[in-house]
């Protein structure tokens, strides 16, 4: 720039030259204008964004269109935030327990039924029916106890609870399938500051879950609300009878309102309750939407509730197997205890979102709901 504006036909100009000072003066501004120019005329090179940026992006698209001149709050990034935390994210890669190779090796299936069997299982299976017929006799021997005192004794039957709990406990430490737990300090918590029983609420992905469940909540007395269905399973039909468990027939009013008062019931009187609100386990793993109403029972007497979040338990068991096909500490399975989430004054749509979000944020990514899944259904 400075030789265009200073070149004359007899030769460059004087330094003194009033061409020359102007062209000095100039010569910052002209260099940066064409150092500007020539960074704008070289296409930028694309980076990857790390996945927690691809993960809000995708939240932000979702939540806010890909419109080019919108204008961003803090607000709508916060959003987008929480989403990026709740959501799956297309595209995004799965936790490292996913990304690992596992095979269940041969197994046998059970006629038309599409249930299977793995080596594994088989050892497993054996295990349980052996420690099982021990916890059987026990239950009997609860029932007796209670049709001889006609109920006087353990009026809430936590011994039954008792007996299931040493079950279960012996059985995922023998074949090494015991999650890792976290969050038992707000689990302590929930009981140190409030004082009074809670609702345990858990996703549902595997029959893992429920052993999961029954042996960390702590030696405590519970109740589960179970679907009929169960009482079709030898041995497990008994503890939940035995052991005075909520049966719950999806089909029929009049059971719902028997499990409404019976929950209600046991919250009164200082006994947990343990539900899955899905209603059923997950077919891909993915968390769905919750019953509406679940939580009406811990709303009535205002008792907390205490989200659980259970990882990678449909990799122990699939949903097409009898049993587990692998240990759960290889992987790891993992139980997570959230906060307990208070009641009193909240509706049943801000209990329900409340939980329902705490969840999915705790949930790995292979797990995690997709975007546009309801978190509520009738």
């Amino acid at each position: 720039a400075t030789w265009l504006f200073t070149r004359s036909p007899n030769g460059y100009q004087s330094i003194n030259s009033p061409a020359m000072r102007i062209s000095t003066a100039f010569a910052p501004a002209a260099a940066f204008l064409v150092g500007t120019a020539a960074a704008y005329s070289t296409p930028p090179q694309k980076l990857s964004s790390p996945p927690q940026l691809q993960r809000q992006k995708a939240a932000r698209r979702a939540l806010f269109g890909s419109g080019q001149h919108r204008v961003q709050t803090s607000t709508s990034l916060s959003a987008a935030a929480s989403a990026a935390a709740i959501y799956h994210t297309p595209g995004q890669s799965d936790d490292a327990a996913d990304s690992k190779p596992f095979s269940p090796g041969p197994s046998f299936e059970f006629g038309n039924s599409g249930l299977k069997l793995s080596w594994f299982g088989a050892i497993y299976g054996t295990v349980a029916i052996s420690l099982g017929i021990i916890w059987y006799a026990s239950l009997c021997a609860c029932q007796l106890m209670y049709l001889i005192t006609r109920n006087k004794v353990d009026k809430y039957r936590r011994v039954p609870v008792t007996f299931s709990q040493i079950w279960g406990a012996t059985l995922l430490s023998v074949m090494g399938c015991s999650p890792k737990v976290t969050g038992l300090d707000n689990l302590k918590a929930a009981f140190e500051e409030k004082g009074g029983p809670v609702m345990f609420v858990a996703n549902h992905c595997s029959w893992m879950d429920i052993p999961f469940v029954g042996v960390n909540v702590g030696w405590r007395n519970y109740k589960i609300i179970a679907k009929k269905e169960l009482l079709k399973v030898p041995i497990l039909s008994k503890s939940l009878i035995a052991a005075g468990h909520i049966i719950l027939d999806r089909s029929s009013r009049r059971s719902q309102l028997n499990t409404y008062k019976q929950g209600v019931e046991y919250l009164k009187n200082g006994v947990n309750l343990v539900t899955f609100p899905e209603g059923t386990r997950s077919r891909d793993g993915r968390m769905g939407p919750f019953k509406k109403g679940a939580f009406k029972m811990a709303e009535a007497v205002d008792a907390p509730i205490v989200p659980m979040t259970i990882g990678h338990a449909q990799k122990v068991q699939p949903l097409d197997f009898i049993f587990p096909v692998r240990r759960s500490r290889g992987i790891p399975a993992t139980i997570h205890f959230s906060k307990a989430i208070d009641t009193v004054g909240k509706s049943d749509e801000e209990v329900m979102d409340t939980v329902w979000d705490e969840i999915a944020t705790q949930l790995p990514e292979s797990q995690k709901p997709n975007v546009g899944t309801p978190k509520a259904v009738n």
